[in-house]
Order: C-alpha cells, then sequence, then structure tokens
C-alpha cells in the first residue's frame, strides 16, 4: 500500500507528466483508469493554460497561442504551484522563462512578464489610507532621520535593461498589428502600484530607486537616503520624500526608539 505523499505524487505525474501507467492501479475499474485520467488531465492543464493566460496576455500575444501553451505545459511539469489557487499559479512564470531564453534573442520574454507579474500583484495588494499630513509635519526636524516610512501595500519595484512597458503595452487589448519597438532603445527603471483603484508607473532615478526599496525593507529614513546618495550623488531626499508622499507611494511612519520600537 502506497503512502499518502506516494499516492499523491503518482497521480500528480499521470495529470502534469502525461504518465498515467504509475496511477493506475490506483484508480477503482483500471480498465477504464487510463481515459479518465486523460479527462482529468486535459482539464487540468487546460485550466492551468487558461488562468496562465489572463496573467500574462502580452506574453500570450508575444509568443502565440501554440507556443504559449507549450511554454505552459513545460512550466506546469517542471513548477507545479502548490496553491491550490490558480491566481498563485504563474509567480514563477518569468523565472522559467529566463530559464529558457536566458541567454538568446528572446531574453526580454523573462522581463516582461516579471512585470506582469508586478502589475497582477499591484492590482490585488490590500489597500491603506493616505499618509497623515499633519502627523507628520509635527515631527521635529531633528527626529527625522529615525523615521521608519511604510510604502503602500501595492508598491513593486522593476528594472529591466529593455524597454518593457512599451512592450507590455503595446501587446494589450488590440488586434492591430503591435508598433517595432526596438529592444536596444532604453530600460526600465519604476515604481508599479496602484493609486486610487488605477494602476500607475512612476518612472525612477536611481536614487529614487534605492531609496524606495530601502523604505520597503524597513530601513531608517537616514539609512534610506545614504542608499540613495550612493546609487545617484544627485539624489534630492527632500524632493523624493514629497514626491513619494504626493503620489501615495508612502502611507505612514513610525519613530524608532532608543528600545527599538
Amino acid at each position: 500500500m502506497p503512502s499518502l505523499r506516494e499516492l499523491q505524487f503518482n497521480v500528480m505525474d499521470a495529470l502534469l507528466a502525461g504518465s498515467p501507467e504509475c496511477a493506475l492501479a490506483l484508480i477503482a475499474r483500471p480498465s477504464e483508469a487510463a481515459s479518465r485520467l486523460g479527462v482529468y488531465r486535459n482539464n487540468v492543464q487546460s485550466n492551468f493554460q487558461d488562468a496562465l493566460r489572463s496573467s500574462f496576455p502580452a506574453i500570450w500575444r508575444l509568443v502565440g497561442e501554440d507556443y504559449f501553451r507549450q511554454a505552459a505545459r513545460g512550466f506546469q511539469h517542471r513548477r507545479p504551484s502548490r496553491s491550490g489557487d490558480l491566481l498563485h499559479a504563474g509567480r514563477l512564470f518569468p523565472e522559467y522563462l529566463a530559464e529558457l531564453h536566458g541567454a538568446d534573442a528572446f531574453s526580454y520574454l523573462a522581463d516582461v512578464a516579471r512585470l506582469e507579474w508586478l502589475i497582477q500583484e499591484a492590482l490585488l495588494a490590500a489597500d491603506r489610507a493616505p499618509l497623515d499630513l499633519q502627523s507628520l509635519a509635527g515631527v521635529a526636524p531633528f527626529a527625522y532621520d529615525a523615521l521608519r516610512f511604510e510604502v503602500h501595500p501595492s508598491l513593486r519595484l522593476f528594472e529591466s535593461r529593455y524597454p518593457a512597458v512599451r512592450i507590455w503595452e503595446a501587446n494589450l487589448g488590440s488586434d492591430a498589428e503591435p508598433e517595432t519597438i526596438h529592444l536596444e532603445s532604453g530600460g526600465d527603471r519604476l515604481a508599479v502600484m496602484r493609486y486610487r483603484l488605477q494602476l500607475k508607473f512612476h518612472q525612477l532615478s536611481f536614487g529614487e530607486h534605492s531609496f524606495l526599496d530601502s523604505l520597503g525593507r524597513g530601513d531608517s529614513f537616514a539609512a534610506a537616503v545614504d542608499r540613495g546618495a550612493e546609487s545617484d550623488p544627485a539624489f534630492d531626499a527632500s524632493a523624493a520624500l514629497q514626491r513619494f508622499v504626493a503620489v501615495e507611494a508612502i502611507v505612514d511612519f513610525h519613530i524608532q526608539t532608543e528600545e527599538g520600537h
């Protein structure tokens, strides 16, 4: 009698790898087991591919239906989802595309997929009220270094040497032939977030990117300013703080005390 873990792996192989032999003996009426598994396998693969397509519509359009389904089958077999929610099934798909195309002419696909996944995360993240400006105004100037700002839950940082945003925008919502975009035309460095129910992209300098990344990691304001200045000598901490408060990328703060609270 196989263990529960062995049973689960055998059935998973039968459904994802198309190798039903290891699971046939575990199903009642073995004479009909192969066809039953085939029907279930087709449903599993179809639902998975449809979920992946809904998360990566630009990738689907870029590579075409046949290749997308081929890549989805390979991804499902190599990186089976450990979540019962198909919404999370594509989390590692950008990494899988990077493995497939990391050194060839299609290496940009992984970055476009990563952008699409960050967009999905941003749209589904929790919401927060804007920063209380009166409370911030009441902080003494000498206490700013110890502040720890909180960024909006939807905020995601993205970098690519390719024009990933333009590629994504050109491959959404239209049957027309997308414009030709040269991969060498410039990369992206931006914050992706949801602002009052709308998706927003904020182009960032090197310093702003490092500053936001540091704040998102829970660093103090002083440490985040240092990170920004190290990345970009022209980084203006005051201007950056005003900008990200205004667009509600920063939503709260607390003061780090000597006891660490």
